[in-house]
């Protein structure tokens, strides 16, 4: 799909930046701190994927709701989570979005539509068709955004809950970030389809294949997708690449060093909108630098901050068990 960098005023491309870089800057300092055994579990990090999370979740408002998985941190941030309780919450503080007790894998901040992460692979599917159904069952302008890896699609709640979508018709797109790999598994050893996008046509559904490395063809394709008539089902596979290992404990032995450099090299999005902020919108190498450094300083500040917030106390072992 070829986009039009026009379409996008300077001001949203230089919020896309920002954006993007704040995803970005967030992970490299959670992988520092994990790395330093200051993180209970595991991280799994979303470097590579910014543009996805970014390009979808600015086409949405705060009532429109996302679901994600384990890789949950991109997703919070570009749908308006703050970033402190964030870092609280990983480092399993009281300050935490879920008061230190959900950590990594389940981020979740409702007032700002963000459901949460979700540790089971392919647990998200049934619950995003049941706020689907809902929202539909009470007549609201609302949309359902599930995000997922490649991999999930493989569970039988996927096919189960593409189903579900198109018999009744449900407001949700369905966001396949297809990294290339479920783990340490190569998609082209677990998919019997040449791509994602095609498993939509066997429910009736739209599927749509994109750059998920490319801002400006993930924000124009969701754009168009929300400003139909009808509100349909719609499967899009946004095809990346995560710079990172699948976990904490992935030592990456499924894939070379020279393999992960060609596509930072050449497919980092972040350093392809920056490409374009230059040539396209004017902008200097020193002012791009300047915002990575205040992003970076302003992160740095909140982990610190965080990580010295109180843990929560033996008064709150209960909290949230019973209704």
């Amino acid at each position: 799909m070829l986009v039009e960098k026009s379409v996008l005023q300077k001001s949203q491309a230089i919020n896309f930046y920002h954006q993007m870089l704040k995803i970005r800057f967030f992970e490299d300092i959670v992988d520092f701190y994990n790395r330093q055994g200051k993180v209970h579990g595991t991280t799994h990090l979303y470097n590579g994927q910014e543009a996805i999370a970014t390009g979808i979740c600015q086409n949405l408002n705060q009532s429109d709701l996302v679901l994600s998985t384990h890789r949950n941190h991109g997703h919070a941030i570009a749908k308006g989570v703050e970033t402190y309780p964030m870092f609280a919450e990983i480092f399993g503080k009281i300050t935490g979005t879920n008061g230190g007790r959900g950590g990594s894998m389940h981020i979740a901040d409702h007032q700002r539509g963000f459901i949460g992460g979700n540790g089971i692979v392919g647990g998200n599917f049934p619950v995003a068709i049941g706020l689907a159904q809902a929202i539909k069952m009470q007549g609201e302008n609302h949309l359902v955004v599930c995000f997922s890896g490649d991999g999930a699609t493989n569970e039988g709640t996927f096919h189960e809950s593409m189903n579900i979508a198109a018999l009744w018709q449900l407001p949700i797109i369905f966001v396949i970030e297809n990294n290339q790999y479920a783990m340490s598994s190569p998609i082209e050893k677990m998919m019997s389809v040449p791509n994602l996008s095609l498993r939509a046509k066997n429910y009736g559904m739209t599927g749509l294949r994109i750059n998920g490395n490319d801002i400006f063809e993930v924000h124009q394709t969701m754009q168009a997708l929300i400003h139909r008539e009808v509100m349909s089902p719609v499967l899009i596979e946004a095809q990346t690449y995560r710079f990172k290992g699948h976990s904490r404990s992935d030592k990456e032995v499924y894939r070379t060093t020279e393999e992960v450099n060609f596509w930072k090299d050449y497919y980092d999005p972040i350093e392809h909108l920056a490409d374009h902020l230059i040539q396209d919108y004017g902008m200097t190498q020193n002012q791009l630098l300047k915002m990575k450094q205040d992003v970076r300083k302003s992160l740095e500040t909140e982990a610190i901050r965080a990580l010295n917030d109180p843990e929560p106390g033996i008064e709150n072992l209960l909290r949230g068990v019973y209704a």
